[in-house]
């Protein structure tokens, strides 16, 4: 969708006349039903006016189109501006510029990355090139109109028109972004007319209507080469192999979808249940590679965002293909998506879908789940009711069998129960089961997957961090302070007896699972859930304990300091909804290694108790 598409002269017109914010804001209202806000609005009468002096310097054709705020199909990312026009020589040419109203910034650590002032405090974000650069690229994979005509070139840059160059080293400019300087140039405060005669080059001819036509209005799916790259990944790959129920939930998958080809209506709903390690995440990376084969428009859904960078990248790491990111999705993006826009949309982790996003517009008698059935023909969800773990999560398997009633989808269930984490120990699980109270079955405990109970945090440090390469995890049963002072991290998790202290995981970083720099860090279940590394420490928090004189655990109110996840205080006689969510937090922070589990109490009560049912 396009916000604005008009001739480069008609948006002269509409600066030098003081209208333009007026106009978009108007477009906005008619085109997606929203307002605009004063920020947005500020954002735009401050870089627009100056992209306006570089048209007007670079003396264009009237005919050369004007694209603002293309919002990218099915993302929340908008491309600020966008040029059209023929060069002398009869060339299509588009240009995307990245525009910023940036002052100064700091190289950072990570591919692509820097630091600015953004939002009142200083953060980590994409550099300007890489974020103009892989705008393009997404274009280049995912608009018909552009990767099947070859007709239209496609460029991007970036334009800091408040950013005076540091005169002895920029830190803009620094070696390690030469990749993406060199796909997408910067231009600072001062480089305007270099930036007005490298855009006359390109569409000093005008005639862009039919160029940005084709933009506005190309189809959208995914390229050629884009599922080709997808397919490499996952095929051979001994990771991704399918194993027995596996297999029958993928072929249940394809055979709806075989099915819906030729009939072309009707709407299912495929639910996938499965505890954690059972392979759901294999499951649906193999159906994103078999649907992109098949010409089918499919996305990857995932809530929770650690888990979905983690996912990226697996594949990305392997392609260096950036591309591939955008086949993943959130969970809140299916809010505006018109019914059946998708051919098939893969929801993992879907227990922890919400009522509605996070600044998200709430559309009466919809949540996310309905929004995800209601955009796609066939949507699979893999699903797992014991891993709720905070009161906004609303999936479980009777909700998405109620949404897809009202939506009159056919909905089919597979279940799986081979485990392929805790060293393929199913007895791991249900002992686990047992310890928490799911199960009434006294367990014991055998088998080869590692499991300890250590007496010091200190040792679970050594053993699981220093000894194995592992990753801490915790309850939540401290508080986080999420803001660093001067770039520290707070150290949070306290545990005063032993004189421990460790800060909880970087909030700036959604890959803290697998980066070196963040092993003395303790995830948390919002950043850890659907992962899985060799081994974890876990530290359980007062918020569980363990009353031996009634022999039953104990979930302790007071110490549960997740404000957002805690659901209020049950009227007298009712259960607390907040015991399933311990419980269920714990289970799955105790299910995320491959070999082995060790686990600190701060409760001597349950390691006790724990240590009687080894």
């Amino acid at each position: 969708m396009i916000i604005y598409n008009e001739t480069a002269a008609k948006f002269l017109d509409h600066i030098y006349e003081n209208k333009i914010g007026y106009v978009l804001q108007q477009n906005v209202h008619q085109k997606m039903n929203k307002a605009v806000s004063p920020s947005e609005l500020r954002s735009w009468e401050n870089s627009l006016p100056q992209m306006a002096r570089v048209l007007r310097d670079a003396d264009l054709k009237e005919d050369t189109h004007v694209l603002l705020e293309y919002k990218l199909p099915s993302t929340e990312k908008r491309i600020d501006f966008l040029i059209a026009g023929q060069d002398e020589q009869g060339t299509k040419n588009a240009v995307i510029i990245e525009l910023k109203q940036w002052q100064k910034a700091k190289a950072a650590e990570g591919d692509g990355i820097v630091k600015t002032f953004l939002g009142g405090r200083e953060r980590e974000t994409v550099h300007p090139s890489y974020q103009a650069d892989t705008y393009k690229r997404y274009l280049q994979n995912f608009n018909e109109s552009l990767y099947s005509d070859s007709t239209i070139r496609l460029h991007s840059c970036a334009f800091l028109h408040n950013y005076i160059m540091a005169r002895n080293g920029e830190p803009l400019l620094d070696t390690r972004y030469g990749s993406y300087l060199q796909q997408a140039p910067i231009y600072f405060q001062f480089d305007d007319r270099k930036l007005a005669g490298d855009i006359r080059k390109l569409v000093a001819k005008g005639q862009g209507a039919e160029i940005a036509e084709a933009i506005e209005h190309g189809k959208i799916r995914p390229s050629k080469k884009l599922v080709e790259t997808v397919s490499s990944l996952i095929a051979g790959n001994e990771e991704f192999i399918l194993l027995d129920e596996q297999k029958v939930a993928y072929e249940k998958v394809v055979t709806k979808y075989d099915q819906l080809k030729l009939q072309r209506d009707g709407k299912h709903v495929i639910l996938i249940k499965g505890g954690p390690g059972t392979g759901k995440s294999v499951i649906g990376l193999n159906l994103m590679s078999y649907m992109l084969r098949g010409d089918a428009y499919v996305q990857y859904i995932t809530p929770n965002q650690a888990f979905r960078e983690i996912l990226r990248k697996k594949l990305v790491g392997r392609s260096q293909s950036v591309e591939v990111r955008d086949l993943f999705r959130g969970s809140a993006a299916y809010v505006d998506v018109p019914e059946n826009y998708f051919d098939v949309l893969i929801c993992d982790e879907a227990h922890r879908l919400k009522e509605h996003g996070h600044m998200k517009k709430k559309i009466e008698g919809e949540n996310q789940a309905t929004q995800i059935m209601r955009s796609s023909r066939i949507s699979v969800f893999f699903i797992d009711d014991q891993q709720q773990v905070s009161k906004k999560d609303i999936g479980s398997v009777a909700l998405l069998e109620a949404e897809a009633a009202k939506l009159g989808a056919e909905v089919h269930t597979v279940e799986l129960e081979s485990q392929y984490r805790c060293s393929g120990s199913g007895n791991y699980i249900a002992w686990l089961d047992s310890l928490l109270g799911y199960s009434e079955e006294d367990i014991q405990l055998e088998g080869d997957f590692d499991f300890r109970v250590v007496s010091t945090p200190q040792q679970l440090v050594e053993e699981i961090v220093d000894k194995r390469g592992g990753r801490l995890l915790a309850g939540y049963a401290w508080d986080w302070t999420k803001n660093p002072k001067d770039g520290k991290l707070a150290d949070d998790v306290v545990i005063e007896e032993h004189g421990f202290a460790l800060p909880w995981n970087d909030p700036n970083r959604i890959d803290w699972a697998i980066h070196p720099e963040c092993a003395r860090q303790i995830g948390c279940i919002h950043t850890v859930q659907g992962l899985e590394m060799d081994y974890v420490g876990v530290i359980i928090g007062r918020d569980l304990g363990y009353d031996p004189h009634t022999g039953s655990l104990v979930v302790r109110r007071e110490e549960f300091r997740d404000k957002g996840a805690k659901p209020a205080k049950p009227k007298k006689g009712q259960p607390d909804p907040l015991v399933d969510l311990v419980r269920n937090t714990y289970k799955t922070l105790m299910t995320r290694g491959i070999k082995g589990c060790y686990v600190y109490c701060c409760d001597g009560e349950l390691a006790a108790y724990i240590h009687s049912k080894v």
